[in-house]
C-alpha cells in the first residue's frame, strides 16, 4: 500500500487556496467578456486539446533483491535515496467526437526527477548501506481510450473508456561502496542498474461530467490498469477530480487533483525487482474546445 503523509493534505490545503484566488477574478473577467460557450455546449464539442502544471507528491518503494539468494525488502526512494518528493509535471490531454455517442481521448503524464545520498552508514532493518547513492526517475504515464456515452442529458455525462495505457518506468540507480541484505553483501564497488521497462496494458474505466450554471462544470474519471507484458506485471489505479470555468468560446480554465497507485513487478534477476509508484497532487491549465 502507498503511505500518505500529513504533509500532503496542507500542500494540497494551500495549492487550492491558489487555484481559488485565480479563479475568481479569471471568472470576474469571463463574465464581463462576450461571446462564452455554456459548459453544456463544450461538452459536445468535437475537439479538446489541454495543457496543464501539476505539482504532485511522489510516493516511490523499490524492492531491492538479492539475485542469489532471493532475500529482498523495500527502500523508500524519496527518503532513502534523495528522490525529490515534491515534483512539478507537465501534462497534455485531449479528445475527438466523431459522433453523438462515441469518441477518442488521450493523456500523457511526464517525470523527470534525480536525486542523490551521499555519506550514506545506514541500517535500514534488513538492508544496510555504507557509500553513495543516487537515483534518476524519467518515468511517464499515458493512455489512448476509446470513449461511449452511456448517459447524456441536459447536465449530466457519463462515458465508458476502454483502451490501451502505457506505463513507461526509467530508473537508474548508481552507488558506490557496499550493500548489505541480511548480512549477505549484494554489491560493492561501483554499480549502476537501469530499469527502462515499457509496458502496453488495457485500461478500463469511467469519465463522468456534470454542468452547473452556465459556465462551470465539474468531473471524475476512474481508470483501472492490470495485465502483463513481456517482463512486467502492474496493478495501476489512475483517478482524477477536475472543474472548469469556460472562459471564452473557445477557452476554459481546468483545475483538479489527480492521483495514481502503480505496483509494479519486473520477472529478471537484477537487483530491483518490484516498484510501487504512487503520487498525488493538484493541477491547473487551459482546455481548449472547438
Amino acid at each position: 500500500m502507498i503511505e500518505f503523509r500529513p504533509s500532503g493534505s496542507k500542500i494540497h490545503l494551500a495549492l487550492w487556496g491558489a487555484i481559488a484566488l485565480l479563479t475568481v477574478p479569471v471568472a470576474a473577467f469571463a463574465e464581463d467578456s462576450n461571446g462564452a460557450a455554456t459548459s453544456r455546449d463544450v461538452l459536445d464539442r468535437k475537439y479538446v486539446i489541454g495543457i496543464a502544471g501539476g505539482l504532485e507528491r511522489f510516493d516511490t518503494n523499490v524492492k531491492l533483491t538479492d539475485p542469489q539468494t532471493g532475500n529482498s525488502t523495500f527502500i523508500d526512494a524519496e527518503g532513502n535515496f534523495g528522490l525529490p518528493e515534491i515534483k512539478t509535471v507537465p501534462i497534455v490531454y485531449g479528445g475527438v467526437r466523431f459522433s453523438e455517442r462515441h469518441g477518442f481521448g488521450f493523456y500523457a503524464f511526464k517525470v523527470n526527477r534525480n536525486g542523490s545520498n551521499f555519506n550514506v552508514d545506514e541500517d535500514f532493518g534488513d538492508l544496510t548501506v555504507v557509500g553513495n547513492v543516487s537515483m534518476s526517475d524519467r518515468s511517464s504515464f499515458s493512455y489512448l481510450s476509446y470513449q461511449y456515452r452511456l448517459f447524456d442529458d441536459q447536465r449530466v455525462v457519463i462515458s465508458a473508456l476502454i483502451g490501451l495505457y502505457v506505463v513507461d518506468l526509467s530508473f537508474e540507480l548508481n552507488a558506490s561502496g557496499q550493500i548489505t541484505l541480511d548480512g549477505e553483501p549484494v554489491l560493492s564497488g561501483d554499480y549502476t542498474e537501469s530499469i527502462n521497462q515499457l509496458a502496453p496494458l488495457p485500461l478500463i474505466g469511467l469519465d463522468f461530467w456534470a454542468t452547473a450554471e452556465e459556465q462551470w462544470a465539474f468531473g471524475a474519471k476512474v481508470a483501472m490498469i492490470t495485465g502483463s507484458y513481456n517482463d512486467v506485471s502492474a496493478l495501476v489505479v489512475d483517478a482524477v477530480t477536475r472543474t472548469r470555468y469556460q472562459m471564452t468560446e473557445h477557452v476554459a480554465l481546468i483545475a483538479g487533483v489527480n492521483y495514481l497507485s502503480a505496483d509494479v513487478e519486473i520477472a529478471r534477476s537484477t537487483l530491483i525487482s518490484d516498484i510501487r509508484y504512487g503520487y498525488d497532487g493538484v493541477f491547473l491549465g487551459l482546455d481548449f474546445n472547438f
